[in-house]
């Protein structure tokens, strides 16, 4: 944790944050905008239905988070910019 919090930039490299909007508590947003902030290669998508847990469990929500690692891969690759479909 005490290395996290050291962390202020991720420079350009490619980052998509899947923010989980369902159930999230007070000020979840703004801190996960802060995230998408440590890159100046970055998106963030809000997903309304999704929760935390569903991230990783549920099928549906699985098509999002899996295109995400998809387009980071893919920016990494071709040195482009995250296109976060």
């Amino acid at each position: 944790m005490e290395q996290a919090r050291e962390l202020k930039t991720l420079g350009s490299r490619p980052l998509i944050v899947l923010t989980a909007a369902r159930g999230a508590q007070d000020g979840w947003l703004p801190m996960q905008a802060e995230l998408a902030r440590l890159s100046s290669n970055s998106v963030q998508h809000v997903l309304p239905d999704a929760t935390h847990q569903s991230l990783v469990e549920s099928r549906t929500v699985a098509v999002p988070v899996s295109q995400a690692i998809h387009d980071v891969v893919a920016a990494v690759r071709n040195s482009t910019v995250v296109r976060g479909s």
